[in-house]
């Protein structure tokens, strides 16, 4: 009877294991999906290079070095070249600051959305994530499944076929950002393109994103030595201490 109760066990535990997980059928699952593989898991901070490639034509034009750094959800810096020469622009929760030869030259209303996709969905309420994408422009009721580059993945925001609308690609298997869409106030559709990603604490960060408008290639980005839980003095965010503190020269 001892054998039969432990086997009947087996059985059921083996059943179980195999049983198929809900299924992701809105924008609402995916972010509890995501949710509970990375909430809490994932890199808090980053720092990296970012070597630039700028096309026009197809045909490489130039090269830049910026460097970055982002606190999840809603701080994010570059700064252009050299650190003396105080070029720069922070991103922090709802405003955009840009500095020329070490000068606040613009402050206005801005959010970057490729930070929330990207990352900083993992460091919101489920309710907030989704209010967020509503804010951005995502019709986040339009959800379907397709693949790309051989890979299944989840599309938010548009219809398929449907290039012009703004959209996010969301890989299947790791739960992360792998393109967008959107169009441009001149009516030009930008894409963006993530790739080669790599562990970030215990979430994923790219290390490759590619950037076209309308289909021909405009800038792509590489990402170097890159710091994930990094300890960052949250004053190189503020425009008031900008010049007086940064990552790199601590």
């Amino acid at each position: 009877m001892k054998k039969l109760f432990i086997s009947l066990y087996v059985i059921v535990f083996v059943a179980l294991s195999f049983q198929q997980k809900p299924p992701i059928d809105s924008t609402e699952k995916l972010v509890e999906t995501m949710h509970k593989r990375y909430q809490g898991k994932a890199a808090k901070s980053v720092t990296f290079t970012q070597y630039n490639t700028l096309y026009q034509a197809d045909t490489i034009s130039g090269k830049s070095i910026w460097y970055e750094a982002i606190v999840y959800p809603d701080k994010f810096r570059i700064d252009f070249g050299e650190l003396k020469d105080g070029n720069a622009v922070i991103f922090a929760r709802d405003s955009v600051f840009n500095f020329k030869e070490g000068k606040n030259t613009r402050k206005a209303p801005f959010k970057n959305n490729l930070i929330l996709l990207a990352g900083g969905m993992n460091f919101m309420s489920k309710e907030k994530v989704l209010e967020e994408l509503k804010n951005a422009g995502y019709q986040i009721d339009k959800f379907r499944k397709d693949e790309y580059e051989g890979r299944k993945v989840y599309v938010i925001g548009a219809e398929k076929g449907d290039w012009a609308t703004p959209q996010f690609w969301i890989d299947q298997k790791n739960l992360y950002l792998v393109r967008t869409f959107e169009k441009m106030p001149n009516g030009d559709v930008r894409e963006a393109r993530f790739s080669k990603h790599i562990r970030s604490g215990k979430g994923w960060i790219e290390t490759e994103v590619l950037f076209l408008v309308n289909g021909k290639k405009t800038q792509l980005e590489e990402y170097k030595n890159i710091k994930s839980n990094v300890s960052l003095d949250l004053r190189i965010f503020d425009a008031e201490h900008f010049g007086k503190v940064h990552w790199l020269s601590r």
